[in-house]
């Protein structure tokens, strides 16, 4: 099922398919929820998978122009809101990682769990807006100069109705990001997955591990044999789903006790 929902001033579209508990997955950057497709279709036998499009990615709108983590972040919340969701599992890989962690930390009640894969809070220190920068550079160069594959592109561009806005927009949310910071991390409350690649050029393993030794209440997860763009593909979907869903089970449940990874 296809549908909309008006939500923080513009019109958000997802998918929707299965039945159970609700999780609603985010994709990365200039991707859209269709990206989400291969691990939604091996979790929608357990769960309600919801597949946004962020604001201004694919079928959803974006009339204020710009885009900020925080921004996605509310858009969120308000979808939980509107499609009156009851503390969703809330899970992101990359951009939508991003997502996720500015929503535990602005709406710390929105979800039960949340899974925050390929991301991490600081751009600055870590290396990620230079990254950023030189791949926004290579995305915005003439096709004979592109390091990236043509085609890689040319998928991209056939998720959106304008592909030069959405690249502008993304280059303003990437490079302006003031990011988290460690003191935020810690006191988020809200169970979380760490799933990280263990080949991810972008964020690398050293970093999610990082992120999982800052959380209070946190699970480490890591997909072999896999790069940045690889866990939503079909190779690594089976995987993937496999761990979000036996997180899901195991702490989607906001009334699930919390254990700390200290305790005997």
């Amino acid at each position: 099922m296809t549908a909309t929902a008006n939500v923080n001033g513009t019109t958000i579209a997802y998918s929707e398919q299965g039945s159970g508990p609700p999780m609603i997955l985010l994709h990365g950057g200039l991707g859209s929820g269709a990206t989400w497709q291969p691990v939604a279709t091996r979790l929608a036998d357990r769960f309600r998978v919801i597949t946004p499009d962020s604001r201004g990615h694919g079928r959803s709108r974006n009339p204020g122009g710009a885009l900020s983590y925080s921004l996605l972040a509310d858009d969120v919340a308000g979808l939980i809101t509107e499609l009156e969701l009851d503390h969703p599992v809330v899970a992101g890989w990359s951009d939508g990682g991003q997502i996720a962690l500015e929503l535990a930390v602005r709406h710390p009640q929105a979800a039960a769990a949340l899974v925050i894969g390929g991301a991490f809070h600081d751009f600055a220190g870590s290396g990620l807006r230079d990254i950023h920068r030189k791949l926004l550079a290579e995305l915005q160069a003439p096709p004979a100069q592109a390091a990236h594959h043509d085609e890689e592109v040319e998928e991209l561009k056939a998720l959106h109705d304008d592909w030069p806005a959405l690249l502008e927009q993304t280059a303003g949310m990437w490079l302006d990001y003031p990011g988290l910071p460690d003191a935020a991390i810690r006191n988020i409350v809200t169970p979380v997955l760490v799933l990280a690649g263990d080949r991810d050029q972008l964020v690398r393993l050293e970093l999610s591990i990082s992120l999982f030794d800052l959380l209070p209440d946190a699970e480490l997860a890591v997909i072999a044999h896999a790069g940045h763009s690889d866990p939503l593909g079909e190779a690594r979907a089976a995987a993937v789903a496999f761990a979000i869903g036996d997180f899901a089970a195991r702490r989607g449940s906001p009334h699930t006790p919390t254990t700390s990874r200290n305790d005997p």
